[in-house]
């Protein structure tokens, strides 16, 4: 059975990366088939901090989900020759499950070579053919009964498909060599299965459920092939498509764990203690405990709960969380920028905006400088109109706002306050989606950008 992943946005936070676990576990409990906890990136050393601290496994890191030669794949049993079988034996399996082409596979389950039913034949014809010696020919079937697998199977010149090939790739090799069936290895040459035109035709795309975003810009390379099952996301609605009608959740409040947890709690289910902890970092973490605009009475009452659960004090909790100065000051100026940055479109108007949440506004100011150059080579390379990088501190309850790009004039127009050494300084400005990227949509609507 094929997996189900269920994944977040790319640029990995630790909404997205708890809400991917704690669903899985949730779709695990609730319904069939096999769910995988993904990531569309890697994960920063605070959550892979914090996943060890609540011991669960890392999720599986996805580059994309393009379809592939391993997507052709049927689920069944498979079927293999090994190189020390007789060709009687060889004859009996192909005619027992109705095999025209055999694999050939050591004790590893390696591939070895191919061997098909025509081959077969012309052994057969190759010596008896012709009618010729029929007096010899008891003998030479004797001896044709003697070759053993390794004598006969083909180990040159074989067209096979590595495991992560694109299907379009695969579609081209097949039309240009028209074989019957084609095998498929991963890259320790480990044998997964065969696959031909037929499964081609029949081709199953990856199956996604997403968590934390529903927008195409911010989802895993490849999601245009991949099919969307769920949505379970607190952001504005997007433009991810999906083939037939799925479920989705969606609510205006601070986190997708606030979610996740009530569906837990509306179905009555056991939450472990680190679960709990787990679900009531994401929130506290999206919500700024509970200081962003966004948070709603819902996400106090679900982290509440898990608060109840885990055993932790939530403001400590979430102080801990926050307590990132270390983590920080390891990040170049780059890597600090790209953590969670954010890509928007108005137009043919592309901005983007990055956000660190602190304790410690002062030990980013040290490196103002070094992030404005940083964010100009990234204006320059993206094309961007302008960038920016919001340096939340979370005890204080505001923002500085640091702004870079061609257009940047733009945002000093929109939030009406003189720049001073290349940042806004922002009074109660604390979330991303609900307080700035509005109001530089309405900036760019004035100017007649959008």
């Amino acid at each position: 059975m094929k997996p189900v992943y269920v994944i977040g946005h790319k640029n990995p936070d630790i909404d997205s990366v708890a809400a991917a676990i704690s669903y899985k576990v949730y779709k695990q409990a609730t319904d069939e088939g096999i769910y995988v906890a993904a990531a569309a990136g890697e994960l920063s050393e605070d959550i892979v901090s914090l996943l060890h601290e609540l011991e669960f496994e890392m999720p599986l890191v996805l580059e994309n989900v393009y379809t592939t030669a391993e997507d052709l794949l049927e689920d069944k049993d498979i079927i293999y020759a090994t190189a020390d079988m007789s060709i009687i034996e060889l004859g009996n399996i192909m005619r027992r499950y109705n095999i025209k082409t055999m694999p050939v596979l050591d004790e590893d389950r390696k591939f070895l070579g191919l061997l098909t039913i025509g081959d077969l034949a012309m052994i057969f014809m190759d010596n008896l053919g012709g009618g010729r010696d029929i007096e010899e020919s008891p003998r030479i079937l004797r001896e044709i009964f003697n070759y053993k697998v390794a004598d006969i199977m083909k180990t040159r010149d074989l067209v096979l498909f590595e495991k992560d090939e694109p299907v379009g790739e695969v579609r081209k090799m097949m039309l240009s060599t028209r074989y019957r069936n084609y095998p498929v290895v991963d890259e320790n040459n480990y044998f997964l299965g065969m696959v031909s035109r037929h499964n081609l035709l029949a081709m199953k795309r990856k199956k996604l459920i997403l968590v934390d975003h529903n927008e195409r810009k911010q989802a895993v390379n490849g999601i245009e092939e991949a099919e969307v099952l769920e949505i379970v996301d607190h952001h504005r609605i997007g433009d991810v498509e999906t083939i037939s009608p799925i479920y989705f959740r969606n609510e205006p409040v601070g986190s997708t764990c606030t979610l996740i947890g009530s569906m837990f709690l509306e179905s009555r289910m056991h939450i472990t203690n680190k679960l709990a902890a787990l679900m009531l970092s994401g929130i506290l973490s999206d919500t700024m405990i509970f200081k962003s605009p966004t948070t709603t009475e819902k996400d106090r009452q679900v982290a509440r709960k898990l608060g109840e659960f885990s055993g932790l004090d939530l403001l400590e909790w979430g102080k801990k969380i926050f307590n990132n100065s270390d983590h920080l000051e390891r990040l170049s100026d780059e890597e600090l920028l790209n953590e969670d940055l954010k890509e928007y479109k108005s137009g043919n108007t592309v901005f983007a905006i990055s956000q660190v949440e602190t304790l410690d506004l002062e030990k980013l100011a040290e490196r103002k400088k070094g992030l404005i150059k940083a964010m100009q080579e990234i204006c320059h390379k993206r094309n961007y109109a302008f960038m920016c990088l919001m340096v939340t501190d979370i005890m204080e309850e505001a923002t500085e706002l640091i702004i870079s790009g061609e257009k940047s004039f733009l945002v000093e127009q929109a939030f009406g306050n003189k720049r001073e050494d290349g940042s806004i300084f922002l009074k109660g400005v604390m979330s991303r989606k609900k307080q700035v990227v509005p109001v530089l949509y309405e900036a760019l609507r004035k100017a007649n950008i959008i």
